[in-house]
């Protein structure tokens, strides 16, 4: 947000001041509010603690005067992160490289604060259990481990044994399918960045008009 005052040589130093100050109350209230529209819409897509992704970042901090006062919001981490929100807000496809699969969650895969976003690799490292591909003819490729799933979910077969000695209630170890392997997915794009932002426009524009309604100019 840029101001430039109109006939500023006949408004006081003071009110301009105030004026740019209103501006940055406006920014910092409106970055903020664009950051938890866009959590609030991820926490409801998104199972886990995606949502936490979102950060943002305003100039100047405070109650400072600014003619240029500047908010961002934007997210938080590396390629993954990236490719998190990409998923969740844009249009496309997730494609395979090469002859890898992407690796989709099941219902075996879920129960980490990870939730859907959880990786082979860190389910792997979670559980302590190996995972091996299954290969089946006509049908969808999986990645396998041997197991039980009771209420904390999928468990070794050592521990599921000692826990059903000690009374709990789990399913008998078996091969149990803890990821799908697909060569493609489409986004799931059910984020609205656009929409947010236009929300955070108009609500820019009311705290500024508001802020300067205060000053009785």
């Amino acid at each position: 947000m840029k101001l430039d005052v109109e006939n500023a040589e006949a408004v006081s130093y003071e009110t301009r001041g105030e004026i740019y100050r209103a501006a940055t109350r406006a920014v910092q209230r409106a970055t903020r509010s664009l950051e938890q529209d866009l959590e609030v819409q991820t926490r409801a897509a998104a199972k886990g603690n995606a949502w936490r992704a979102w950060k943002s970042e305003v100039y100047p901090k405070g109650n400072v005067p600014a003619k240029d006062p500047t908010g961002e919001v934007f997210g938080n981490g590396g390629r993954r992160t990236q490719g998190l929100i990409e998923y969740w807000s844009l249009p496309g496809t997730n494609r395979a490289v090469g002859n890898k699969y992407l690796a989709v969650p099941l219902k075996a895969a879920l129960g980490t604060s990870l939730g859907r976003n959880i990786s082979p690799r860190q389910w792997e490292g979670r559980y302590r259990a190996k995972l091996r591909p299954l290969f089946r003819p006509g049908k969808t490729p999986l990645l396998v481990a041997d197991g039980a799933l009771g209420p904390g979910g999928f468990t070794l077969p050592e521990r599921a044994a000692a826990m059903r000695r000690g009374g709990q209630r789990l399913t008998k170890t078996q091969t149990i399918a803890v990821f799908a392997l697909i060569e493609e997915q489409p986004h799931a794009n059910r984020v609205s960045i656009g929409r947010a932002v236009d929300r955070a426009t108009r609500k820019l524009a009311g705290e500024f008009a508001t802020g300067l309604s205060r000053l009785n100019l």
